[in-house]
């Protein structure tokens, strides 16, 4: 017996997509057909303001494929609406009905969000978290690649319509061969690299997924998608460098910055942190306000609570030792999606430096796997270091 399935559509963001993408309004009916491969559907929603131009004609489409229409009244900044609208409230509230959903649902196993909004991580990471799988379709172009590695299957609506066409045109031709992923990957780079965008490893595969429709490097034998590219990087197919706090991919012919130039927790501390404001609820001032302050950098103890020391020592020293700069504020950023943690991009970039200037973290060279030509950076975290044993046996 299938699985029971729930379905949460923000219509605005997968409509917005759609028309801007590919100048059509979203099938409905092919989103349906691809949902029930997960699962036999129980609920299904769509969240916007039915008000609003174009959105005025969706319910009755939504209506007869089984999709209640969930009216969310959109709210504006003064001053018009022209680039005023604010969309939180539709996103605030799919996130709370699905949350309840979730909890008077016991038996829904499968959950499927139709949206491309990174906000929507934290909701994906709670349903995982209670044994839920996550499934996110959405337009590849205009989807968050972190949404894309945080849920447990995503589906392009490229792949949608390609399915669509496929099954109308069954038959008359004869089946293609299937694709080689390390060949899709190189071809990836290239188009990435033509169009003068950034090559971290989740636009990679982002691209990956534009490209066929979907891709999951576990059929590749993988069980993270770095773990694909360094083996197309040992086949010699790509490099990969740690750059502007990401993992980069790079052609085997084009000229990889020097690690030493590139590795920013090497970097010195600047002066004075530009680091935006967080106002802290046990009295301390803003940073903005201590910024006056005639000591530079960032303090661990005197910037960071308790709290907030021992749980990034604890998300460092849940990481393989010795680990990559990347991996290690990757694993920051995680604890502030899922809100344990307030530290913007600048902040956590502070912290790792505070960290490795307290020796909280030693810098250690070996290469990042076997084969690999080069040494690497890597930290290891000072577990041994009384300062860090206090850190995360505190509270």
């Amino acid at each position: 017996m299938p699985e029971d399935l729930a379905i949460f559509i923000d219509w605005e963001n997968i409509y917005i997509s759609t028309v801007t993408e590919y100048k059509s309004r979203p099938n409905v009916s092919a989103i349906l057909e691809k949902a029930r491969e997960y699962g036999r559907i129980v609920s299904a929603t769509a969240y916007a303001d039915w008000t609003d131009g174009d959105f005025r004609q969706a319910p009755p489409t939504l209506y007869s494929n089984g999709i209640s229409p969930r009216y969310i009244s959109a709210r504006y900044f003064p001053g018009g609406k022209s680039q005023k609208r604010r969309t939180n409230s539709i996103d605030v509230m799919l996130a709370v009905e699905c949350s309840d959903f979730l909890h008077d649902h016991p038996q829904v196993d499968t959950y499927v969000l139709v949206t491309g909004d990174g906000d929507f991580i934290p909701l994906v990471s709670l349903l995982r978290s209670k044994g839920k799988n996550v499934v996110v379709i959405g337009v590849s172009e205009a989807t968050s690649y972190h949404l894309i590695e945080s849920a447990d299957h995503f589906v392009s609506y490229a792949s949608l319509l390609e399915e669509d066409r496929a099954a109308r045109a069954q038959d008359r031709e004869p089946k293609k061969e299937a694709a080689d992923p390390y060949r899709e990957l190189v071809r990836a780079v290239q188009t990435l690299k033509r169009g003068g965008k950034t090559r971290v490893l989740g636009q990679v595969k982002q691209q990956m997924i534009v490209q066929l429709g979907s891709f999951d490097e576990r059929n590749a034998g993988f069980k993270k998608f770095k773990d694909f590219v360094v083996e197309a990087e040992r086949r010699g197919l790509v490099n990969t460098v740690d750059q502007d706090l990401e993992l980069q991919v790079y052609l085997p012919d084009e000229k990889v910055p020097d690690l030493q130039e590139t590795d920013l927790a090497a970097e010195e501390p600047t002066p004075q942190s530009q680091s935006a404001n967080r106002n802290r609820s046990n009295g301390r001032p803003a940073r903005e306000e201590r910024q006056q302050d005639p000591e530079p950098g960032f303090d661990l103890l005197e910037d960071l609570t308790p709290y907030e020391l021992k749980t990034v020592c604890t998300s460092v020293a849940s990481l393989e030792q010795p680990a990559t700069f990347v991996e290690i504020f990757s694993s920051i950023r995680e604890l502030d999606e899922r809100g344990e943690l307030e530290l913007s991009r600048e902040e956590i970039g502070d912290v790792i430096t505070a960290m490795l200037d307290a020796d909280y973290l030693s810098k250690v060279r070996q290469k990042p796997y076997k084969q690999a030509k080069a040494d690497m950076t890597f930290y290891a975290l000072n577990a041994d270091k009384q300062e860090v044993k206090s850190a995360l046996n505190s509270g």
